[in-house]
C-alpha cells in the first residue's frame, strides 16, 4: 500500500505563515499609529436641524441608525407607551413616518443588528412599567414582527448588538435597579443570560455603549443619582461571559442621562443632576484610548429622559469618516419642544448651514500607505476594511484563513491616493475563527487579523 509522506517542514508552513502575517501586522506604519480610520471627531453642538414631528416635548422614546437614517420608536410628551414610529434622513435631511409598532412601547432601547431594527424592553402602558413583548422592523418590507419574549420584563434598561448576532439587554428595572444582563439570539428567536454587572451596581435609566468586544455603562438612578462607570469585555469565544471592572467616575452624578459608542469613544449626554432640575448643558467623553474623560459645555437644551434616546453614526466628509452623536429629543419640567440637537464633528467649521454629512472643509490627504483595522471585530454578517493611498497605485487586498490559504482577494486593480474602504462578507460556507486580510501596494505590505463569528 502506498504511503503519503509529510515531512516537517509540510506541517510547519501553515505555522510559518501564521508567524509571517503576524510579524507583517505589528510592523509599525510610517506617518500612522492609528489601528482604525482617521476620522473627524466631534466637539462642537449644532441645533439647525429640523425638530422631531409632534407637539410639546417627547420622551420614553427610543433612537437608532441603520445605514443613512435615523430611527425613533415609542413614547410621547408623557413619557407613556405609543406605536408611533419616525425617521430621519441623514443626507436628505427631512423626517418622514413610519409603520407603527404593533403595540405601544416607551422605555426601553432601539437596537440595529443585522439589517433590522429590534425594540427590546420598556413597557406597553408607560416608561415605569415593563411589560414581555419584544419588535423588530424588517426596513426591506416595512413590516413590524413580535419576536420572543423577554424573560424578565425590564424598563429604563439600555440594549447594544454585539456582532449582528446577539442583543444584550442591560440592567433596567425601574424600581428593582436590576444588575442581569438579558441576551437575545437573533438567529434562534431565544434568550438566555450573559455575566451580570458586579453586586451593588444595578440601575435603571442609565447611559450605555458598546465598541468592539467593551460594553460601558455609567450613571443612571439606584436610590439616588450615580456617577460610577463600568466596563465589560466580552470574551469573544463566548459572548455570554463578560469580565466587569470599574472605571474612574464621572465627574457629576446623573440620572436619566443617555449614551452611545463608537470609533473609540464613549459619549455620556448628561441628564438631570439633582432632582426637579432640567439637566445638565454637558456631555461627557470616554476615550478608550488614553482612557480619560473629556467634557464639552454648551448643550442649547438642558433636558434629560435621554437614556434609549442617543445614537451616533459615521458621516463621510470627502472620504474621510466624520462622527455625529444624534440627541433627539429629550424633556424635563418645562421643556416643551422637539430638538434634534448633534454633537457633531470637526469637519464641520461652524453649524449656519445645515449639516448632510457632504461637507468637506478639511480634505484630508494620506502622507503613506496604512492598513487600518476592519469595522466592526469581531463582526458579522460583514466588515468593512479602511486603507490609505498616498498615491495613485496597483492595489490587492487579499484575505487568508490562519492556515494560509487564500479565502477571497477583495481588491486587484489600480486605484487613486485617498481614504478607500472594501466590504468583506464572508461565504456561507466560511467557519467562525481568525482570519487575515493583506494590503500590497508598491513596495508595501502589511497584514492584519480580524475574527469571524457565525
Amino acid at each position: 500500500m502506498n504511503k503519503k509522506f509529510t515531512s516537517p517542514y509540510q506541517l510547519l508552513l501553515p505555522l510559518l505563515f501564521l508567524i509571517a502575517l503576524l510579524a507583517l501586522g505589528n510592523n509599525p506604519v510610517p506617518g500612522s499609529n492609528s489601528d482604525t480610520p482617521p476620522i473627524f471627531q466631534p466637539d462642537r453642538w449644532c441645533t439647525n436641524f429640523p425638530l422631531v414631528p409632534g407637539s410639546g416635548g417627547i420622551f420614553g422614546h427610543a433612537s437608532c441608525v441603520l445605514g443613512d437614517t435615523l430611527y425613533i420608536a415609542g413614547g410621547n410628551t408623557s413619557g407613556d407607551a405609543t406605536v408611533n414610529f419616525i425617521r430621519y434622513s441623514i443626507t436628505g435631511n427631512e423626517w418622514w413616518t413610519g409603520a407603527p409598532m404593533p403595540g405601544g412601547k416607551a422605555g426601553g432601547d432601539l437596537v440595529a443588528a443585522g439589517g433590522k431594527i429590534y425594540y427590546i424592553g420598556g413597557g406597553n402602558i408607560t416608561y415605569t412599567s415593563s411589560s414581555a413583548e419584544q419588535y423588530v422592523y424588517n426596513p426591506v418590507t416595512g413590516n413590524w414582527n413580535l419576536i420572543a419574549s423577554i424573560p424578565v420584563p425590564v424598563t429604563g434598561n439600555v440594549a447594544e448588538s454585539y456582532g449582528d448576532s446577539l442583543i444584550y439587554c442591560i440592567a433596567g428595572g425601574w424600581d428593582t435597579y436590576l444588575t442581569s444582563v438579558q441576551v437575545y439570539r437573533i438567529r434562534t428567536n431565544t434568550w438566555t443570560t450573559a455575566t451580570s454587572l458586579p453586586t451593588g451596581s444595578g440601575r435603571r435609566s442609565f447611559a450605555g455603549g458598546i465598541e468592539g468586544n467593551k460594553i460601558f455603562v455609567a450613571c443612571g438612578y439606584a436610590n439616588g443619582f450615580r456617577n460610577d462607570f463600568l466596563i465589560g469585555t466580552i470574551n469573544p469565544s463566548n459572548p455570554l461571559s463578560i469580565t466587569w471592572t470599574t472605571g474612574p467616575n464621572l465627574a457629576i452624578n446623573s440620572s436619566r442621562p443617555g449614551g452611545t459608542a463608537i470609533a473609540g469613544r464613549f459619549y455620556v449626554v448628561l441628564g438631570e443632576t439633582t432632582v426637579n432640575q432640567n439637566g445638565s448643558d454637558s456631555i461627557a467623553v470616554w476615550d478608550t484610548t488614553s482612557a480619560t474623560w473629556t467634557y464639552y459645555d454648551g448643550k442649547p437644551l438642558r433636558a434629560s429622559n435621554y437614556w434609549g434616546v442617543v445614537s451616533a453614526s459615521r458621516v463621510y466628509c470627502g472620504g474621510r469618516p466624520g462622527i455625529k452623536v444624534w440627541v433627539p429629543g429629550g424633556v424635563y419640567n418645562s421643556t416643551t419642544t422637539r430638538p434634534l440637537e448633534v454633537f457633531s464633528d470637526t469637519c464641520v467649521t461652524d453649524c449656519s448651514t445645515t449639516i448632510t454629512g457632504n461637507t468637506n472643509n478639511n480634505n484630508y490627504a494620506p502622507e503613506s500607505f496604512v492598513l487600518h483595522q476592519n469595522y466592526p471585530n469581531p463582526f458579522n454578517p460583514s466588515t468593512k476594511i479602511y486603507f490609505e493611498i498616498p498615491k495613485g497605485s496597483h492595489v490587492k487586498i487579499t484575505v487568508f484563513n490562519i492556515l494560509g490559504e487564500e479565502v477571497t482577494v477583495l481588491v486587484n486593480g489600480l486605484l487613486s491616493s485617498g481614504v478607500h474602504s472594501v466590504d468583506f462578507s464572508p461565504p456561507e460556507n466560511l467557519s467562525s475563527g481568525v482570519y487575515f486580510y493583506k494590503l500590497e501596494a508598491a513596495d508595501f505590505k502589511q497584514a492584519k487579523k480580524m475574527l469571524y463569528i457565525r
